[in-house]
């Protein structure tokens, strides 16, 4: 009976690794790594490069490939292995070769790769000039500026930096042959000025080879201007005695503290004040030149300030003297802001709106494609402002308008809620009109 029992109990385990669908390889050619070859050529001649260092980012380890440009490496697991490939007189470029799995169920099976990586001797000399023009109109050479030189992602490094001599000149001397190399300069601070490469110069390509020299065009560096942002002011705690500060993120010039650029109105009458500029040069005091405000009155403050590398910002704030800032007597915004081709003028847009009853005059904010900020145009009393499209040079695409009212104590409407409309500039065609929603 035990026996019978024990035969019993063996065929059924018998019939329940039958039905197992877990698949056990005794397949001698399936394997869980494979072998990778690189195989290094001359990409102009296509010919094998021996002597070349193949390096394993994986493996941390470096061989020399033979005769053939040939190296070999053996159980390498699955997943991205990345090579760094140099040679004497060459560009070092990266390689990266992937193990996929290639097998079925739990069978693993890794497939060998063979890849061909080309290299590209060094030895192109592109070099150039780059020019700025300062606060009198004269062209000068940017001297101590970075000049880049940005080649394909697939040379280590892909990015090559240089500097200028002090008449603005440059060259890179090692770049790689039948490549293109994207030459360009960033931002950089000349005399307290901020100045930014406006152009991208392309040089080389597939017919360029080690020894040939490319005089690059010129890179003209273009002023532009950081944002002035007013990070804090007193308007809230004014009293009798106090001075009015405003206070920004930018180094301020020394002539945003010129009277002339400052307003304080009381009533619409203009108020006598002085001013002046902190240590920091980044907080303007505004007193009454009689040294008190008057209790309880409402003022109405005016102003343009100018950062150290030539950008500018309004300054429109109110106040009560006691009693903290007044936005009770804020006009609305413009209604029914539009823009569109003006009927009557080729080359020109014509701003429009509906009038405010509490404003005697409008402020006009624009900016282009190419500013980061809003900048104070012009003011007019009418309700609509044409704009000339030949002030703006070829780069500019599109253009952007602000409207805010100014009430007769001249104060302004807040910039919030201010609607902005877009205008785009098509060449050869009539321009098209485009609106964009409300701040």
């Amino acid at each position: 009976m035990q026996l019978k029992y024990a035969f019993s109990f063996a065929a059924v385990a018998a019939f329940l690794a039958a039905c197992d669908s877990t698949v056990t390889n005794i397949n001698d050619d399936a394997k869980a790594e494979g072998t990778i070859t690189i195989k290094v050529v001359d990409n102009h001649s296509g010919a094998a490069l021996s002597g070349v260092t193949v390096y394993s980012v994986v493996d941390d380890k470096a061989v020399i490939a033979d005769s053939l440009g040939l190296s070999v490496w053996k159980n390498q697991t699955l997943g991205d292995h990345s090579y760094q490939i140099s040679k004497d007189g060459y560009a070092t470029v990266h390689a990266l070769v992937n193990l996929a799995e290639q097998g079925q169920g739990d069978v693993p099976r890794v497939g060998d790769v063979i890849q061909t990586v080309p290299m590209y001797k060094a030895g192109v000399k592109a070099k150039g000039i780059v020019l700025f023009t300062d606060d009198k109109g004269k062209t000068n050479g940017a001297s101590g500026v970075t000049v880049y030189a940005n080649l394909p992602k697939e040379f280590v490094p892909c990015e090559l930096t240089t500097k200028t001599s002090e008449n603005g000149e440059y060259s890179f001397d090692k770049l790689p042959e039948g490549v293109e190399v994207q030459i360009s300069v960033g931002q950089e601070q000349i005399k307290s000025k901020t100045y930014a490469g406006s152009d991208i110069r392309l040089v080389g390509g597939a017919s360029m080879r080690a020894g040939d020299v490319i005089n690059v065009a010129s890179i003209s560096l273009v002023k532009s201007s950081a944002q002035i942002v007013k990070i804090d002011d007193n308007t809230n705690s004014v009293d009798v005695g106090s001075d009015l500060t405003f206070t920004f993120a930018a180094e301020l010039d020394a002539d945003s503290v010129n009277t002339s650029h400052w307003s304080v109105t009381k009533g619409g009458t203009n108020v006598l004040i002085s001013t002046s500029l902190s240590k920091d040069k980044r907080t303007v005091t505004v007193s009454p030149y009689t040294g008190k405000w008057t209790k309880d009155a409402s003022y109405a403050v005016r102003a343009t300030v100018y950062s150290v590398d030539g950008a500018y910002a309004p300054v429109n704030a109110t106040f009560v003297v006691g009693g903290g800032s007044s936005s009770a007597g804020k006009p609305e915004n413009v209604k029914g802001l539009m823009i569109a081709q003006d009927p009557d003028y080729t080359y020109y847009a014509r701003l429009s709106w509906d009038e405010s009853d509490d404003a005697t005059r409008y402020n006009i904010y624009s900016k282009t494609n190419l500013d980061n900020d809003f900048a104070y145009l012009t003011y007019t009393s009418s309700t609509y402002y044409r704009v000339d499209l030949d002030n703006y040079g070829s780069k500019v695409k599109t253009l952007y308008f602000i409207v805010l009212p100014v009430n007769s104590d001249g104060v302004e409407a807040d910039i919030e809620g201010a609607k902005t409309v877009k205008y785009t500039i098509e060449s050869d065609i009539e321009p098209e009109e485009e609106f964009e929603d409300d701040l």
